[in-house]
């Protein structure tokens, strides 16, 4: 089954929430993610320092995408063999102490269980003046990125690879430890922002994603979008535009925002216009359809 097959499943006829967070009235968002031994990461190339950020990192990137400002948290550990080891633990609650520090967050409970592998999950609570919801986009607003996109998927490459070269450090980082863009939730809301995600399955699906919450058409230039171009010259342009664990935020605003904000790049890429809900990429003025979606967690065929 598709991954949106389960979702739906779960919820029966009830429509299943389109949005990073949940908006509990008046003013709270809650959220949930998790980090899964084989799946997300591999013991061999992330330190407990390194998961304990990249937990925090992950959550905090879905209350900002959201509009709102983290404020505490539930953490619960699934510990193997290896992490329930004194060294491991002692390692990941320093970092993880130290991740909620910097976003002023509470630890506010959780629980603790043996496992075959180790498996990470937070919630966290955020509060909110008025949620960014995916379903706010309007005909004719202009579509925006942060930052830039591709890294993510060229560290993974590395890893995977065992590719050497220093070069690309940059892309390791990227991919073990991306970062939230929570230092953008107070400058970007003083701009009228209809509609917001972050990208963590990729450009091509959360676009898409975006798209279909908002119903409308997502027309967007590939010349336009902001690839990191080291990556796109060693993984090529489709893959960079698969690159998910990315963290950028993709939103929609009727206004023109400048071309950087507290320091970090915003780039139009495209324009959401009425019609058939989806996603419709053009280069050079002619229409482009990637060769790959980025990465799936189950099969099409499953």
């Amino acid at each position: 089954m598709k991954e949106s097959e389960i979702i739906r499943s779960l919820f029966g006829k009830t429509p299943p929430p389109e949005d990073d967070c949940y908006f509990l009235a008046p003013n709270r968002l809650v959220t949930t993610d998790s980090l899964s031994e084989g799946t997300h990461f591999l013991h061999e190339w992330s330190s407990p320092a390194v998961l304990a950020g990249k937990l925090v990192e992950v959550n905090v990137s879905d209350i900002t995408a959201s509009g709102g400002v983290p404020k505490e948290c539930f953490l619960n550990l699934g510990l193997s063999p290896h992490s329930r080891q004194k060294k491991w633990v002692q390692t990941f609650s320093k970092a993880f102490r130290k991740s909620l520090l910097h976003y002023g967050m509470k630890l506010a409970g959780g629980d603790t269980f043996s496992s075959p592998t180790t498996q990470l999950t937070l919630t966290v609570v955020g509060t909110v003046t008025k949620p960014w919801l995916r379903s706010g986009g309007k005909p004719g607003d202009y579509l925006y990125v942060t930052g830039d996109l591709g890294q993510s998927q060229l560290g993974y490459q590395c890893l995977k690879n065992n590719w050497k070269d220093r070069r690309y450090q940059d892309a390791i980082q990227r991919h073990l430890m991306p970062k939230s863009r929570q230092v953008l939730q107070t400058p970007l809301s003083r701009y009228r922002i209809h509609a917001c995600m972050d990208i963590t399955d990729g450009l091509i699906q959360d676009a898409e994603r975006l798209a279909l919450a908002s119903k409308g058409k997502l027309k967007i230039q590939v010349e336009s979008i902001p690839l990191h171009p080291f990556a796109v010259e060693k993984l090529g342009l489709d893959v960079c535009l698969g690159s998910g664990e990315e963290l950028e935020l993709l939103f929609l605003s009727p206004q023109i925002l400048p071309n950087e904000i507290h320091s970090i790049p915003v780039t139009m890429i495209g324009q959401l216009d009425a019609g058939k809900p989806g996603v419709q990429f053009s280069k050079a003025g002619i229409p482009y359809i990637p060769s790959e979606r980025g990465f799936l967690h189950f099969a099409e065929e499953e």
